[in-house]
């Protein structure tokens, strides 16, 4: 069965805008228990944001009293994980 559609209708349909700068999506599997802090993570790459390297020194330090990591370890560490 098919349905006619008017070409008022099709004239009013939108086209979808993605919300990604980065183009196209695709469904990806991760724990439950981290699904919002990946995508957080995912929207401030997106947005060309990256987390302040300070912030999360002092974070670490926080949870673990004794680390010995230091601004560079931190800065490198973003580096490994910033989209090329």
């Amino acid at each position: 069965m098919s349905k006619n559609i008017s070409d008022n209708s099709l004239a009013n349909l939108k086209h979808f805008e993605g919300k990604w700068r980065h183009g196209q999506t695709r469904t990806i599997r991760v724990p439950i228990a981290l699904a919002d802090r990946v995508l957080a993570y995912a929207r401030q790459l997106d947005n060309g944001e990256s987390p302040d390297a300070a912030d999360l020194l002092n974070q670490l330090k926080a949870k673990r009293k004794r680390s010995r990591a230091d601004i560079a370890d931190v800065e490198a560490l973003l580096d490994l994980l910033s989209p090329v």
